[in-house]
């Protein structure tokens, strides 16, 4: 089968050499490589986002490749300014579909979904008959109700996209719940989790002594890999640690290419530290590169997270899969990940004294922290390793064939209209 992932803000290639990426970039990167090894062809087509980025296609693993399509500056854009070029790139994906026409069209995010949709209706041939998958790692409808803003449009063109599309992916029952109030048919949607490598992230293994304090002190630590920024939870974390004297704190950002000494959420979590006297216990890094991570997270007691939502839950299932019993907000994807009580803990909201409360609750209890890590290894490498991903995946596209596919009446002008309205 020839796959067209259709990635518009995602760039794979970081993420395929081992460097910091986003979730997004690792989800293309591993998801590609994996239905590759399924014997499919894919080609990723993302946008410009840099200069010095090949252009043609470039070749990255066996049976994977990735076009770069320009629409728009050749920068990162930031997210309030991502759907302005879509219409761009929805045009230049239309020529390169012209010239290599796939069996399935998977479009990730709702930027690609729209940009998909143009690409069909402006291609010189009929490409009309070719599945649209649409997968969401997030909805606006979702975030509104973590306390994120609302964006009325987005919320307008999601429930456009999941009734467009032949099939719907998303990564959690959450969302599943999402679109079935906006009245999208569950049988349309299907529940793909985010995946995690078992191979690079595993129990054996050496372990990071920095940047932890060389004398250790007894101390118990925690680890947290998330956004530096309020929704994060990085600063109620640091708050909970100023009631811990016993422990002591790692936090990692996963924000891509960006240096953690000019990053001003760095900053203010720094001053906060300081201000709160927990700063020798409290440590800041910036992106690290892949391989790095494993040995991050092994050396750490517990992981924790107070994200306020967190769509893709990356980070809970790499320290899972390696043996980390878990502290985390009950939001997004991770609830899917975290087995209350049996593989971590779930809090309903986050604060620093929930935070507290949950992580003496584990670690006071070494049978239990021990059971928690155990469970969390068994979960993290028999649900979510990214060949099983792939595997649901398939299925998905083999739900979005037309003789499967519930597809929308051709004679309603108001989505047209609508999606017509977006990409101008």
């Amino acid at each position: 089968m020839k796959i067209a992932l259709i990635a518009e803000h995602a760039n794979p290639l970081p993420a395929h050499r081992g460097e910091p990426a986003c979730p997004a970039s690792l989800h293309a990167c591993a998801l590609s490589r994996q239905l590759a090894k399924r014997g499919h062809r894919v080609t990723v087509y993302a946008r410009r986002s840099d200069p010095d980025q090949p252009t043609g296609r470039t070749r990255m693993a066996r049976g994977v490749s990735v076009t770069y399509l320009d629409a728009g500056p050749s920068r990162v854009l930031q997210a309030d300014e991502q759907a302005q070029h879509t219409g761009e790139f929805g045009t230049a994906l239309a020529g390169a579909l012209d010239e290599d026409t796939p069996d399935v069209l998977h479009a990730v995010g709702w930027t690609s979904g729209l940009a998909a949709l143009h690409a069909q209706a402006h291609s010189d041939r009929d490409q009309s008959g070719i599945p649209l998958v649409q997968t969401f790692h997030s909805l606006n409808a979702s975030e509104q109700r973590a306390g994120l803003p609302e964006q009325p449009e987005r919320v307008r063109m999601e429930a456009v996209l999941a009734s467009r599309a032949d099939h719907v992916i998303v990564g959690s029952t959450d969302q599943q719940g999402e679109l079935a109030r906006l009245r999208v048919p569950r049988h349309h949607v299907s529940v793909v989790p985010f995946g995690v490598d078992p191979d690079h992230f595993t129990v054996e293994g050496g372990a990071a002594t920095e940047p932890w304090n060389t004398r250790r002190e007894e101390r118990t630590r925690l680890v947290s890999v998330t956004a530096l920024h309020e929704a994060g939870g990085a600063e109620r974390l640091v708050e909970a640690v100023a009631h811990m004297p016993e422990t002591e704190l790692l936090l990692v950002s996963n924000a891509e290419d960006r240096d953690v000494a000019l990053d001003s959420d760095a900053r203010r979590l720094e001053i906060l530290a300081k201000e709160l006297g927990v700063d020798d216990r409290v440590h800041l890094t910036g992106p690290v590169e892949r391989k790095e991570v494993p040995r991050l997270l092994r050396s750490a007691d517990l992981y924790v997270s107070a994200a306020s939502y967190d769509p893709y839950g990356g980070g809970v299932l790499e320290a899972m899969a390696c043996g980390l019993p878990v502290v985390a907000t009950a939001t997004g994807a991770v609830p899917e990940a975290v087995l209350h009580r049996t593989s971590g803990v779930l809090m309903r909201f986050g604060r620093p004294e929930e935070v507290v409360r949950a992580v003496r609750t584990v670690l006071n209890t070494p049978t239990m922290s021990t059971a928690y890590g155990i469970a969390a290894v068994d979960r993290a490498r028999s649900r979510f390793p990214w060949s099983r991903i792939a595997i649901e995946t398939e299925l998905a596209y083999e739900r979005a064939r037309p003789s499967d596919s519930n597809t929308a009446d051709e004679d309603d002008d108001s989505d047209d209209l609508a999606l017509s309205g977006s990409l101008h």
